[in-house]
């Protein structure tokens, strides 16, 4: 049995976290953690994430103990705290929040080598296969297309361009050697829509992941922290954990 914490527990993506590993056989659950002043502090997580049931893990301001493995879905801020906590205990941490500085990536990076780390701005399969083939198409269409993304994201989302936009521009700019737009949009509920267009004169192509429920994020999560609880330490890539 693997067990997991949760830091940023009371969020979306949080609380989409609990009730799938609720379901599991191999994961058990055992930190829910968040902002020392978040007022449910206290409160069981179970409950607060509608399972109709309490769990018996409490939301709490603080690491207190090793778990196997760490899921960070919080700010960057509490990524760098929950980090500190994650050295202390020897626990290995999976990083989803977005909007990491370049220093605060670069001492991510060097707590791999003490504990097992990988952070990633989108953990679905779909979106980790747009990331490998979208520089392909740009190295086969050559230097004639001119190449732009754009992302949607739901209202309330603080971060833009959003992280996987900037890690698929990223990807397309290693095989191109050219800065790739990225256009972002802050509208209603959407979960997440990322598209890579390539047009040139007379045709255009369009390659698009779309993510209708937070679930996939938190699957592919979990997938990535049953590699991560087996894993010695370093610093991962979805590649590594997705093979």
């Amino acid at each position: 049995m693997i067990s997991i914490g949760i830091n940023g527990a009371s969020g979306k993506m949080g609380l989409s976290l609990v009730r799938l590993i609720s379901e599991s056989k191999d994961l058990r659950l055992v930190a829910a953690i968040d902002r020392a002043d978040n007022p449910s502090i206290g409160k069981d997580i179970g409950l607060m994430a509608g399972l109709g049931k309490p769990l018996g893990v409490r939301l709490s301001g603080a690491m207190d103990k090793k778990v196997d493995v760490m899921i960070d879905f919080s700010q960057p801020a509490g990524t760098m705290k929950i980090l500190a906590s994650c050295l202390k205990y020897k626990t290995a941490l999976l990083i989803g929040t977005t909007g990491l500085s370049t220093a605060q990536k670069n001492k991510i990076r060097l707590a791999g080598r003490k504990i097992a780390c990988l952070i990633s701005p989108n953990m679905s399969i779909g979106a980790n296969l747009l990331f490998k083939v979208a520089p392909q198409i740009a190295a086969i269409l050559g230097k004639e297309y001119d190449i732009e993304i754009v992302e949607t994201h739901h209202r309330f989302k603080k971060d833009a361009p959003s992280g996987t936009a900037i890690r698929l521009a990223d990807a397309i700019t290693a095989v191109t050697h050219k800065k790739i737009p990225t256009h972002s949009l802050r509208i209603g509920d959407v979960v997440g829509d990322h598209t890579a267009i390539y047009s040139t004169l007379g045709e255009r192509i369009e390659l698009t992941h779309r993510v209708h429920t937070r679930d996939i994020f938190s699957r592919g999560a979990l997938k990535v922290a049953r590699f991560l609880a087996k894993a010695r330490p370093g610093f991962y890539t979805m590649a590594d954990a997705i093979k």
